[in-house]
Parts: C-alpha cells; structure tokens; sequence
C-alpha cells in the first residue's frame, strides 16, 4: 500500500525483494476454485466481508465510504515511531467522522498501523526498531491499543511492509502481533493484518510471506491480501494472479476461508492513476483493464476484471478488499465500489 510520500513510478514496493533464489511453484490442482467452496453453504450472507482502506492524508472524500455495502474501513495509516510510539494521527476529525458514519450502520472501522513508508522513507527499518526489544513491543501495542480506544476504533489492522522470512524481522513481528492480539481482543476488538500477495505474478511463491507465521494467522481475525502490484503493466493484478495468492493462503497455508479476504486495486500500473481518473478521461475504460492514458498503456481493473474476482472471493474466499475507497469512480454505473456490491 501506498502513502503520499512516495513519487509515483518510484517505489519498489514489490520487488521480488525475498523470491527464493529457486523458483517454488504453488501446486498444482484441479481449477476447483471456480467452484463453489464447500463452507459457503454454511456461512451466512453477512458473513462475507467487503473491506475499504480510507487514506488519512484525505479529508474530504468520505462521500467515497459506502456503508450500504462495506463491513469493515480501515483508516490508513497511523504511523509508527522507532521509539515504540505512534505520531500524533493524521487528520483526527476525519477519522471521527468517519467512525460515526460506519457505526451508523453497523461497520466496523479499525486503525490500520504502518503503510510502505512515510515521508519517502520506507517504514520497514522503523518497525524493526520499534520491536527490537520486549520493553519496545510492548510500548507500541501499548500505543496502538491507547489509540484505538482514544477514537473509538472497533481494532486495529498491521500493514507492517513487511515481516522478511530471514533474520529477527519473522520473530519480531510474530512477538508483536501475539501481544496485539491478546490486548485486542480481551477488550473485544479485532486484529487484522494486511500481508503479502504469497504468490508471484508467474505464480510462484513469494517467499517472504512465511514471515506471516502460522501463530499470527491464528491469532488475526483476517487477513488483507495484497493481490496487486505484481509488477508493472499487466503483471500489476490480473485475475490470475487473484486466484494464486488465494490458493497460496487457503491451500498452501491452510487458513480457513473466511479469514481470508482477496485485495483489489482501484489504481492503474504503471503511472499509480485513480481508477476513477482515468475512466472520466479515456471513454470506455471502465470496460476494459488497459488504456493508453497521458501517453502511456496502463493496466488496472474495470468492472469486468473485479466483478469476475468479487465471484471468486465469494465462491472461494472470506472476503474482498479495496485500496483506496477514494480511488474509486463516483458515476455508479462506472464504479467499482457498485460492481462489487451487484456481484455480493
């Protein structure tokens, strides 16, 4: 995920950073997946979760916060202190307005902590200090515990980016997350993660994902999974790839369906365009994944792509998420948001 410190086309987000030196391909299997899973016959219609992140560094656009259709928002980002604090929250009010909205009609907001980087500068050195002792983990879930209840956050959603399978990185993280969720949830709140694709773009694993330990995905109450940013072009998040960080962390590791939710992007690759910018300049984009936009050919997905990867998570998965809310159309026969909501 993204903060506004970055320069679009710059960040290295998802570099295959941690890929294995060998390539690891996800198993092979039947395409059960188009199918529908087994558990669904014995979920319930609500159980299925539609998650937004709202950005904090936007003020107004709360317009974009759809509660008809959303169960969960994620206001993004309370940002970490290598001192095991947390900088004073962007935009306060806002995030009380949103708060009041969501509990209007029974969603849930929680405080999502961290993001890539903050001012430029990636936040994954300030999360290795912020844990690097027991004194310091517990200062800051002491910190993010004290801001959730100072707003009235309904639990918080680690977007640490991210954890590495090698090093003290795995075992700090894990330590963190286990002491979050203890405190959360003795207060009755929930425990979320935001967490790597697990699979590659050409479908192999991504290595790092281990670092999300089998004790943190027993102790979150979900998952986020960053279905995108694959690559640039259309490795970005093709429907494909949905499919393989799905059968990542269902199958290979195992989680129950219903904790993990499917991300979908509401930007494009290359060039970080809002969705909803480009389809009110290029007649006809929302068709389609890819235009050519200021020059240059762009994937992302339209209405098509999501409404196919909404039927999948709800076929297969626990639930679909949104970065950003704010990215979205606001033409509701264009918009994302309502795709999602026709395909529920």
């Amino acid at each position: 995920m993204v903060d506004p410190g970055e320069t679009p086309g710059k960040s290295e987000v998802w570099e295959e950073i941690g890929a294995a030196d060998t390539e690891v391909s996800l198993p092979e299997e039947e395409e059960e997946e188009e199918t529908v899973d087994e558990g669904k016959k014995n979920r319930k219609p609500g159980d299925f979760k539609v998650v937004g992140y709202y950005p904090s560094w936007t003020a107004d656009g709360l317009d974009y916060v759809n509660c008809d259709v959303l169960t969960h928002v994620c206001y993004a980002f309370a940002i970490p202190k290598a001192d095991g604090t947390l900088r004073p929250l962007e935009n306060p009010d806002t995030a009380r307005a949103l708060i009041k909205k969501a509990h209007k009609k029974g969603v849930l907001v929680l405080l999502s902590v961290g993001g890539w980087s903050y001012n430029d500068v990636p936040l994954e050195g300030v999360f290795m200090e912020a844990t690097a002792t027991k004194a310091k983990r517990k200062k800051l879930a002491d910190s993010i515990v004290a801001m959730c209840e100072k707003y009235g956050f309904d639990g918080a959603d680690m977007d640490w980016e991210h954890p590495r399978a090698d090093g003290t990185s795995k075992k700090q993280y894990e330590a963190l997350m286990l002491s979050l969720s203890k405190r959360l949830h003795k207060k009755d709140k929930l425990l979320t993660a935001a967490v790597l694709s697990g699979a590659t773009a050409d479908g192999n694993i991504y290595y790092d994902a281990a670092a999300h330990t089998d004790a943190v995905l027993e102790a979150v109450d979900f998952i986020n999974v960053m279905a995108y940013d694959g690559g640039e072009g259309e490795r970005h998040s093709s429907y494909q790839f949905a499919k393989d960080c799905g059968k990542y962390w269902k199958k290979t590791r195992g989680l129950p369906a219903e904790k993990v939710v499917l991300g979908v992007p509401f930007y494009a690759r290359p060039g970080w365009a809002d969705y909803g910018t480009l389809v009110e300049s290029v007649p006809g984009a929302h068709k389609k994944d890819h235009v050519t936009y200021n020059g240059t050919e762009v994937w992302y997905n339209g209405t098509k792509t999501i409404a196919k990867k909404t039927k999948y998570a709800r076929e297969n998965l626990g639930g679909i998420m949104i970065w950003d809310l704010t990215k979205d159309s606001k033409k509701k026969s264009r918009s994302l948001l309502e795709t999602i909501r026709k395909n529920l």
